[in-house]
């Protein structure tokens, strides 16, 4: 087994941001504050912005700069870590965002790799000198997933964490236990890894990771409970969580029965702490309705009222 790396990201919880979007389609910056101040209240301090959950494929320039400068004011604390997302085809795009974010005080990025087409090896390289080299000291966390037409393997990332000194981070939601141990024991790095609840559950008894948290936003004082029996290793604590939470993860399904996009998901989740919070997204896609909400909501108070504020 390869020894450990100092990571160069703090094992932690990330937790996303939704946008709040009014009857017009305009964003409710008051909401939008309260929700982080939320999360700051509950122990959170590492949140970020405009993954596939925060719609940052559908933000417009304009909606873009409008919802970091609120982000930016909010998180502007010391010991508070504001990441901004980056999702888009043109790099020139995201390579703009990053200014205009970085003159409003962010240092932390997350970014997925453009998805017209998949780029191959040295079109990766490429890509990542080209976005990250022009600013370092910032952070970049990359957003693997399927979408971007190249799911970047764990081997590759040794490579990577070597050639650009300020890649930081992966998120990768993935709850293969093969893929995990080689992310977290064969295949070691200075990235910090963060993981969806039961691939963190599995990963942390093997070796370090972040939470990347989602249905157990519900109750974070419980999600704490759960990170913390994670980092000592607990496994039967550990084991006890990843059961109960995947048990959650099929009543949402059976609650809400279609397939939607990821942020209809999160923010129904988390309505379960604030039940103002709309569930509405940018168009042209579909949310979930206040009876799929109620649907599961009922589920959860029946089954899981501990995972319940």
């Amino acid at each position: 087994m390869t020894n450990p790396a100092a990571k160069r990201y703090p094992r932690t919880i990330l937790a996303t941001a939704c946008i709040p979007w009014d009857e017009r389609g305009m964003f409710m910056e008051h909401v939008f504050v309260r929700q982080v101040e939320m999360l700051l209240d509950r122990g959170i301090r590492h949140i970020y912005l405009f993954g596939t959950a925060g719609e940052g494929y559908g933000v417009s320039e304009s909606q873009f700069d409008a919802v970091v400068s609120a982000f930016a004011q909010v998180m502007r604390q010391p010991g508070r870590f504001p990441m901004v997302g980056l999702i888009s085809l043109s790099l020139p795009v995201m390579l703009h965002r990053i200014e205009r974010a970085y003159a409003m005080g962010i240092r932390d990025f997350m970014f997925a790799l453009p998805g017209w087409g998949a780029l191959n090896d040295r079109e990766l390289l490429e890509f990542l000198h080209r976005l990250c080299d022009p600013f370092p000291d910032c952070r970049f966390v990359h957003y693997n997933l399927m979408r971007s037409n190249r799911l970047v393997q764990p081997a590759e990332y040794v490579r990577l964490a070597e050639e650009i000194p300020n890649l930081a981070g992966v998120k990768f939601t993935t709850d293969d236990i093969r893929v995990i141990h080689r992310l977290l024991q064969t295949e070691a790095t200075p990235l910090q890894y963060f993981l969806g609840e039961p691939g963190f559950g599995y990963g942390s008894l093997i070796g370090e990771c972040g939470l990347l948290i989602s249905i157990a936003i519900s109750n974070l004082r419980r999600a704490w409970e759960f990170f913390d029996a994670a980092v000592r290793r607990d496994a039967e604590k550990v084991l006890g969580f990843i059961r109960e939470l995947t048990a959650m993860h099929s009543g949402l399904m059976k609650a809400t029965v279609e397939r939607r996009m990821d942020g209809a998901y999160d923010k129904l989740i988390f309505k379960l702490v604030w039940p103002e919070f709309p569930l509405r997204l940018l168009p042209p896609y579909e949310t979930y309705s206040e009876e799929q909400y109620r649907r599961y909501r009922a589920f959860l108070e029946e089954h899981f009222p501990e995972w319940l504020e």
